[in-house]
């Protein structure tokens, strides 16, 4: 597994010299460094995990986004209880998107299983975005995302407000 912190500093719990300067001049956040140091403890129950990379770890309301790497996403898609075997161990909601993906697949990847018919960016004269998605059915009470909390996420992550719709 590829963590932002160095995997032997993961591995015991302590920061190096060299990943204690990247968390005092900003490069990692505290919560990088102890979303780094429980995945690697949960290595030895989670295979999956060794072979993921781990870019960013954001904490929103309470729950954790991770930030992976390229092509990480279909990979824990293959393996359906990850997801909820993951929650389960770190005792929080787990969100899951490519770090360095375009605006598109970061939003698809937080709305999965729900597809995105459509999606439309206005820039806005002060520089800032707005992006219009458009999810196919309608809403109902069983639908399984709290888009709010996508919304959060959305605007935390890549500084975008997001406006969501259903279309028949």
């Amino acid at each position: 597994m590829k963590l932002p912190i160095c995997s032997f500093d993961a591995k015991i719990g302590v920061l190096c010299p060299k990943c204690e300067l990247k968390l005092r001049n900003g490069e990692l956040t505290r919560t990088d460094v102890d979303i780094s140091f429980m995945l690697a403890k949960l290595v030895g129950k989670l295979p999956l995990l060794d072979k993921i990379t781990l870019k960013r770890a954001l904490e929103v309301d309470g729950e954790i986004v991770l930030l992976l790497g390229q092509g990480d996403i279909s990979l824990i898609r293959s393996n359906p209880g990850f997801v909820e075997e993951l929650q389960t161990a770190l005792g929080r909601r787990v969100w899951l998107t490519e770090g360095e993906s375009d605006d598109r697949k970061f939003i698809e990847s937080l709305i999965f299983p729900a597809r995105v018919m459509t999606m439309n960016t206005v820039w806005l004269p002060d520089g800032s975005k707005i992006m219009k998605v458009n999810i196919p059915g309608r809403r109902t009470s069983k639908f399984p995302i709290d888009l709010e909390k996508v919304k959060r996420i959305v605007k935390e992550t890549r500084g975008i407000d997001l406006v969501v719709r259903f279309e028949r």
